[in-house]
């Protein structure tokens, strides 16, 4: 890896520094992620290395933060109660009742690392802290669930920003359609036609699919603000449509009022299937008759989507403003064998006057990770990824290699190189060290 050098030596004081700086976290050692908490188990039921998600986590995470069926029956925080259960039944001459959790549903998130930078003028550099966010998650009573989430410190030194914050609502049209047909979600969030998950990745590196942008207009996938409407048509197949912004989280203009910088809004859709393993709804993996919640430690299962965005975008030139005309579309894949999990996609695309010369400008991105589990505790992960744009000289490629430790189940230790070929992009190495609690 080009001037790469990460001296053993530092890297040994960089972890023992941390790990000190986090020791005062310890009398907090039963004080982990709200869902924990109320469900009083461990962050390995839902994850396989936090944030990225196993098949228990994912079934979770499309059900409203809930467990399918049964999920009253693990609920070790009892909820506080709005209202008595009888208004159900004199409603519209009363207020539906509902419910809040017992206690403060709100986890913290922070991460320090050490830098090294081939092309930077500070090519070693101490971030502590890096990152800290501020999370809540939970349900307002029967499906009904809200996930929020707020920088406290961003990028070593800038404050505040919203990440995501918004209500699910699962079936709100029960008793009229199937369950779990038809869900609805209402806010800022990450939409389904994003190829991969940023929120959700194991690795510190952004997916470079995710994050490129073609001329002029700074379009990319990322948390936006909108409706989206999915659910799943049986206990294999899911879908999802949606309406964002699409320009990102934006910040609001004083001279229209708005976030957004144009009136047409964005529109996408997603189709999914997975054959083996656990059904997207949970099917065969929650036992009626036990009372712990299944550790999921690997399953053989194959996920396979279609994804379409199309999207309208402003840009300014020389005082002149654009409108560039887009859309994407391409397919997925996740591949799960036992301790291995190979996931990727393929998205093209074509910009209408990306660079205000209003000529189409055609796209192609395209990645693939291997994630191997050497432990339970230990898992190493390589990546590669390439994004062609038609009217730029070169590729923008990347080459990931990361390994993570769970040093306990909520602090992790992570290594990682980012090595990119072409691209005019340096070459980049860092030793992580995140915790939630």
């Amino acid at each position: 890896m080009k001037h790469m050098t990460i001296l053993p030596c530092k890297a040994i004081t960089i972890t023992i520094f941390a790990i000190f700086m986090l020791s005062f976290f310890n009398t907090l050692a039963e004080a982990i992620p709200a869902f924990a908490r109320k469900y009083k188990t461990s962050c390995t039921t839902c994850h396989v290395a936090y944030p990225k998600l196993n098949a228990f986590g994912e079934t979770f995470r499309r059900n409203g933060y809930q467990i399918p069926e049964v999920d009253e029956r693990y609920v070790k925080e009892k909820p506080v109660s709005l209202g008595a259960p009888a208004w159900k039944e004199v409603w519209p001459e009363g207020v539906w009742p509902n419910e809040i959790s017992g206690t403060a549903p709100f986890s913290l998130w922070g991460s320090s690392f050490y830098r090294y930078d081939a092309e930077s003028r500070v090519k070693h550099d101490f971030t502590f802290p890096s990152t800290v966010v501020l999370e809540s998650a939970g349900t307002l009573g029967e499906d009904v669930s809200f996930f929020g989430s707020i920088w406290l410190i961003r990028s070593g030194g800038d404050f505040g920003g919203l990440w995501r914050l918004f209500l699910k609502f699962n079936d709100p049209l029960s008793g009229i359609l199937p369950d779990r047909l038809f869900n609805v979600t209402i806010g800022q969030f990450e939409p389904s036609a994003v190829p991969v998950s940023n929120n959700r990745k194991l690795t510190h590196t952004p997916f470079l699919i995710n994050n490129f942008s073609v001329g002029k207009n700074d379009f990319r996938f990322s948390n936006q603000r909108g409706v989206e409407v999915d659910g799943l048509v049986s206990s294999r197949l899911e879908y999802a449509v949606g309406i964002v912004n699409g320009n990102g989280t934006g910040r609001l203009d004083s001279t229209t009022n708005s976030v957004d910088n144009n009136t047409t809004k964005d529109v996408y859709a997603r189709l999914g299937y997975k054959f083996g393993g656990f059904g997207l709804d949970g099917s065969g993996l929650i036992s009626e008759k036990e009372d712990v919640l299944p550790e999921v430690k690997a399953e053989k299962s194959l996920y396979v989507g279609a994804i379409g965005y199309s999207g309208k975008n402003k840009f300014t030139v020389s005082n002149r403003t654009y409108d560039d005309n887009f859309y994407r579309y391409g397919f997925t894949f996740d591949f799960n064998y036992e301790s291995l999990n190979l996931f990727g996609a393929v998205v093209q695309g074509s910009h209408a006057n990306a660079y205000g010369n209003f000529k189409d400008t055609s796209v192609i991105a395209y990645f693939s990770e291997a994630d191997l589990a050497i432990y339970p505790w230990l898992i190493a992960a390589v990546r590669y990824g390439v994004v062609d744009i038609e009217r730029e000289t070169e590729n923008k490629d990347e080459v990931i290699v990361s390994l993570s430790a769970l040093i306990r189940a909520n602090i992790k230790l992570v290594v990682e190189g980012a090595l990119h070929t072409t691209g005019g992009e340096g070459d980049l190495g860092i030793v992580k060290l995140e915790f939630t609690l």
